[in-house]
């Protein structure tokens, strides 16, 4: 129970990143003609986007100063944004591989609401922030997960919207 709790402490923020790239894969394997494996891959991505939101919930509620001081973090902050994009993969499952476009429709409201949390807590609080690191050292390839994020509310979006 020790190291479940020590996980959870330290839980990075980019932990969406394993939903986001299970649904592309399986998105991927919708389109090339392999329903049985995409299907596979929707139900393990779903399962794994519910139990890394329960981590994270139990993260911010356990560990609140810790999670607060990611979303101040140069390293650790741009990732809150793969929750945004994981959102959106899973929308988009929704929608070619169930057709269920209401529950895309949710998902994507949902990704929308996170999107415009995360740019508006994750930047504002890295620009007022009186200690910055140098350009080298604060910015890495992560942040262009800012960039994936607002591409896949798009993409969902055009899934979801008249």
């Amino acid at each position: 129970m020790n190291g479940l709790r020590e996980g959870i402490g330290g839980l990075h923020p980019s932990y969406f990143a394993l939903v986001m790239a299970t649904g592309i894969v399986s998105i991927a394997c919708h389109l090339l003609g392999m329903p049985d494996l995409s299907t596979f891959l929707f139900w393990v991505n779903l399962l794994s986007y519910g139990v890394i939101w329960l981590a994270m919930i139990a993260r911010g509620l356990l560990f609140r100063k810790a999670f607060l001081a990611d979303w101040a973090s140069h390293q650790r902050g741009p990732g809150f944004f793969t929750s945004v994009a994981a959102t959106c993969v899973v929308g988009t499952e929704f929608v070619l591989l169930r057709h269920d476009v209401a529950i895309g429709f949710a998902l994507w409201a949902l990704g929308l609401l996170l999107w415009v949390i995360c740019t508006y807590t994750v930047f504002v609080a890295l620009s007022i922030r009186e200690e910055k690191p140098s350009l080298a050292d604060g910015i890495n390839g992560g942040w262009l997960v800012a960039v994936v994020a607002t591409q896949s509310i798009c993409v969902l979006g055009c899934s979801v919207l008249p």
